[in-house]
């Protein structure tokens, strides 16, 4: 199986694993760290702590959320799905070593500053461990194997809860009040712009990255558009 098939392999798989419970519970977690510090750095919070384990899946949950917490989230996402790609494009240059690193590094940091509640700590703990265990034993298989799923669990996950933020968003179009609709209009435009970024993500990640693995910097040939230059 050459680089290219077995990194398409992964990504089914991640998928696969997003429809197993407790599994995909487990792994989510990974993804909505990355959501979440993003939030506290740019929300500018008052109480500045991560919740790991409850839900972030949507841009409006309730009327009571503003079109600032909706554009927080929506930067959010986007940086979530920036750290997708930017984990592939380690991959693409065989960097595994430093996906873990990376990942090590957020969790500690994350675990020092905000995060407080007991199951939470838990869960990054025992993920911490995980990640560094082939580092530790030197298992460059299980380095290598582990660093490119959670790069394509992550981008899959991305891609997921953008359907799902533009699935809500559709739901709340419902709300009766001409203030509750005119509030639905800007989250739904966030929301169809979160989809459509999500699967550009994806289209841009498979046609530079996912057939160019294992090319130095400088052999990488990035996808051109007319109206984007790389």
């Amino acid at each position: 199986m050459n680089d290219s098939l077995s990194i398409i392999v992964y990504l089914a798989a991640a998928f696969v694993i997003t429809r197993i419970p407790y599994v995909r519970t487990y792994l989510s977690i990974c993804y909505t760290l990355l959501h979440e510090i993003t939030s506290v750095l740019v929300g500018r919070r008052t109480n500045k702590r991560i919740r790991l384990l409850k839900s972030y899946s949507s841009l409006e949950t309730a009327d009571s959320l503003t079109f600032k917490h909706d554009l927080i989230s929506y930067i959010s996402y986007t940086a979530t799905i920036l750290m997708a790609i930017g984990l592939f494009y380690l991959v693409s240059i065989s960097e595994y070593r430093l996906i873990l690193y990376i990942l090590i590094g957020l969790m500690t940091v994350s675990m020092v500053l905000w995060i407080r509640h007991f199951l939470d700590l838990l869960w990054s703990l025992s993920f911490i461990v995980l990640l560094a265990l082939p580092i530790y034993f030197g298992y460059e298989a299980a380095i290598m194997s582990t660093a490119i799923f959670l790069a394509s669990y992550i981008m899959v996950q991305s891609v997921l809860n953008a359907l799902y933020v533009c699935r809500q968003s559709f739901l709340n179009r419902k709300r009766k009040g001409i203030t509750a609709k005119l509030k639905w209009i800007p989250s739904m435009i966030l929301a169809l712009s979160l989809l459509g970024q999500s699967l550009f993500a994806s289209y841009f990640v498979v046609c530079n990255f996912v057939y160019h693995i294992g090319l130095p910097l400088g052999e990488l040939k990035f996808i051109q558009f007319p109206w984007i230059q790389f």
